[in-house]
């Protein structure tokens, strides 16, 4: 039976080194998309920018921002876990971050898809979402009565 929280750290020091492991896995993802978009811009003799570097910046600080919520739930999840295995005397409840695994799978298919998609794909879908943000545009420009010149 375990009786106090001390029994339990190990099994908590390995659901934290899980959890590291699913932060550098995550960063592995993001860096193999990055490489893989700099060799397709090579091979289509297209110039690497900083923009793409920053959008890159920029997705890994919101796949973190989101990891670091599913992190606290997880955290909560396994003091419940201690709770109970104290208290109730459950050793069989698997102190396993959850939130943050399902969170870094979901992260790491939306990378392998990126990687796996043709860079036309890409271009044709920021034209396609360009020219959507002008029609909206001009369609307030015209409600407001606000004529363009011609």
């Amino acid at each position: 039976m375990i009786d106090t929280i001390q029994e339990q750290l190990p099994e908590m020091m390995l659901a934290i080194a899980f959890t590291i492991g699913e932060y550098l896995l995550v960063l592995c993802a993001v860096l193999a998309d990055l490489i893989s978009g700099m060799r397709k811009a090579r091979r289509c003799g297209r110039a690497r920018s900083s923009i793409a570097l920053r959008r890159t910046v920029e997705k890994l600080a919101s796949y973190y921002n989101a990891l670091a919520a599913l992190t606290i739930i997880d955290a909560m999840q396994i003091a419940a876990i201690v709770y109970l295995r104290i208290t109730c005397a459950c050793p069989d409840l698997p102190m396993l971050p959850v939130m943050t695994l399902l969170g870094s799978i979901g992260i790491a298919a939306i990378e392998v898809k990126s990687i796996y998609e043709k860079a036309d794909e890409k271009e044709q879908r920021n034209f396609d979402n360009a020219a959507h943000i002008i029609a909206r545009y001009l369609k307030t420009l015209k409600e407001n009565g606000i004529k363009l010149p011609k």
